[in-house]
């Protein structure tokens, strides 16, 4: 749930008789950011993009793009592409594989993840699956984290990938905050099994009251802010609790300038 909670601004008289001195309002954000677990059985995916390459997968509001080995003929001297299959299935994961043929083809499995509405993110864990061997080899999976079109980081980030076929790497990723797009890459094929994503808290809307007539205020915020923010008030800023106003969803509001004080917040569930 998201609120703005009341700083006292306290709404005196000096310009009109119909502003009582007990509205105190002005509001303090304490907005929390959604954090998404991925690959449950209950979520959903999408198809929203195919190419020679790739596939890219919406699910939760997050974007998927997948290497796929399209083009594969399935052996020397065979020339119809037939592609490879997948071994891996949401909700178990999502597969990446290497390109093998065609003009990509040697640049390894690659994964992109982004928003849906290109906004940063966090990623606080993840964890991958091998599809592939590279035991004694000291692979590593790279992540390149990017904002705003333009490598976030002068090198890649790398994370322990050296085993065998279906071995599993969990990782802790502080590092990964505050970008918008982040590129996985390995030199076979993997698949992302486990993600813990966190959206950012998008700034909260700004409160105005404005009067509205003898002992009435009108209380607005901007449409941009979207409909559900639901107006609540008590009579004591630290205790008590907070009841709907009678105005509910509704914005604007016009509510009493009373005598006594009475505090107001913006309440999103």
């Amino acid at each position: 749930m998201k609120c703005h909670r009341i700083l006292p601004v306290r709404l005196r008289r000096p310009c009109r008789a119909g502003w009582a001195a007990g509205l105190w309002l002005a509001f303090l954000p304490s907005a929390r950011a959604v954090t998404n677990h991925f690959f449950r059985s209950t979520q959903t995916t999408n198809l929203v993009a195919t190419n020679l390459g790739s596939d890219t997968i919406e699910t939760g509001g997050y974007l998927f793009t997948l290497g796929r080995d399209k083009l594969f003929t399935g052996g020397h001297g065979l020339s119809n592409p037939i592609g490879r299959p997948f071994r891996i299935q949401w909700p178990d994961g999502l597969e990446a594989q290497t390109i093998t043929t065609g003009p990509e083809a040697g640049v390894g499995a690659r994964l992109i993840l982004t928003r849906g509405d290109g906004q940063p993110f966090d990623i606080r864990r993840f964890t991958f699956r091998l599809l592939g061997n590279t035991g004694g080899a000291g692979a590593m999976l790279e992540v390149m984290p990017l904002l705003n079109g333009e490598d976030a980081l002068p090198d890649p980030v790398m994370y322990p990938a050296t085993g065998f076929y279906g071995q599993t790497f969990t990782s802790v990723t502080p590092e990964l905050h505050g970008h918008d797009t982040c590129q996985f890459k390995l030199s076979v094929d993997f698949a992302l099994g486990s993600l813990t994503a966190v959206d950012p808290s998008p700034p909260p809307p700004t409160i105005t009251i404005n009067p509205a007539g003898p002992g009435l205020v009108t209380i607005s915020w901007p449409p941009a802010a979207g409909t559900n923010w639901r107006l609540q008030k008590r009579l004591n800023l630290t205790s008590g609790r907070w009841a709907d106003s009678p105005t509910g969803w509704t914005n604007p509001v016009v509510v009493p300038a009373t005598s006594a004080a009475t505090f107001y917040r913006l309440f999103k569930p």
